[in-house]
């Protein structure tokens, strides 16, 4: 899967920068189809999410109690963002302490467990491989990640020479 990660100026700031996710051959970020797919049918929803992320960028920083941890493997950072109080919404996203999210894609929580769901489980597995392959920069040093949230290096990820290895 080819994939860039590209910041979202608007939402971002000096608490925590956000950032998405654009896959190739699509023409928008994970994180605005899943705000046009979903703002007709829960606005009040999206509303809040957008509001909340934009706290965290300007004021706040990626505080914990904003998301539901562990949706990943242990250390990977992937947890769910979703909309208060009815949390009908999940938004799946990589977090990097305080500083930086990646945002992914999601839906509506219909299900228990979002593995039940296949529009869930979709969006999931592909920001749990996401992570995988920042985690896998990171360790080879082609992308960092400075103090104050700016990913930095290759952010455009081209997985055909990972191919051969699977």
């Amino acid at each position: 899967m080819k994939f860039k990660i590209v910041k979202i100026k608007n939402l971002s700031g000096p608490a925590a920068k956000i950032y998405s996710v654009v896959l190739e051959g699509e023409d928008g970020t994970l994180f605005a189809n899943f705000l046009q797919q979903y703002r007709t049918t829960h606005p009040a929803a999206i509303k809040d999410i957008a509001h909340r992320l934009q706290m965290m960028g300007k004021k706040e920083g990626a505080r914990e109690q904003y998301f539901k941890l562990k949706e990943g493997k242990l250390g990977d950072g992937v947890c769910a963002l979703y909309d208060i109080p009815d949390k009908n919404l999940r938004l799946y996203c990589i977090r990097f302490g305080s500083v930086a999210i990646v945002l992914g894609g999601g839906g509506e929580k219909k299900v228990r467990a979002y593995q039940e769901d296949p529009i869930l489980n979709k969006q999931a597995e592909i920001i749990k491989y996401v992570s995988q392959e920042i985690m896998k920069a990171q360790r080879e040093k082609d992308i960092k990640l400075t103090a104050n949230g700016e990913l930095v290096g290759k952010l455009f990820f081209n997985d055909e020479e990972n191919e051969d290895d699977e």
